[in-house]
């Protein structure tokens, strides 16, 4: 199970599924089935199950063949979800240097493991680095060595 709000869990698919959904309404405003297929790589059958579920727990508008929305609660955990992600990317792509194409699968499966407290800690992190001169001389600094230890450098 993955993160958890107050009354029920939601799998990590769930949470994939919520992500996808809040990317395409903030990229194309109209979600629809086949959208959200196509963003996930699966058939359009295997994404209205986890509307349905979705929709039952008050997170998703879903009507079948119609558009897709989120409800509020939905948006807010949406954000969550889609706010760790980033996090994490940032984390494994500008600090750690991993290419987007690895960054992008390994921040995904660390989403749904982390707790919060973990996840805040990172954040704070990544907000130290960018806000102190010495965090920018670290990473430089880190940079050069991790370029020199995998042969780029």
């Amino acid at each position: 199970m993955a993160a958890s709000t107050p009354g029920f869990h939601l799998t990590r698919s769930l949470e994939d599924y919520l992500e996808t959904i809040y990317a395409l309404i903030r990229d194309q405003r109209v979600v629809r089935v086949r959208d959200i297929a196509e963003a996930r790589g699966v058939k359009p059958g295997s994404v209205s199950p986890a509307l349905r579920r979705l929709s039952a727990l008050g997170l998703v508008d879903y009507t079948q063949r119609g558009h897709i929305g989120l409800t509020p609660q939905g948006e807010r955990l949406a954000r969550r979800v889609y706010a760790r992600h980033r996090v994490l990317e940032r984390l494994l792509g500008d600090v750690l240097l991993l290419p987007q194409q690895d960054a992008e699968p390994v921040a995904c499966a660390m989403e749904h493991s982390l707790t919060p407290a973990a996840m805040d800690r990172l954040t704070l992190f990544l907000e130290y680095l960018e806000e102190h001169g010495e965090g920018r001389s670290f990473l430089a600094d880190f940079h050069a060595w991790l370029g020199s230890e995998d042969g780029t450098g």
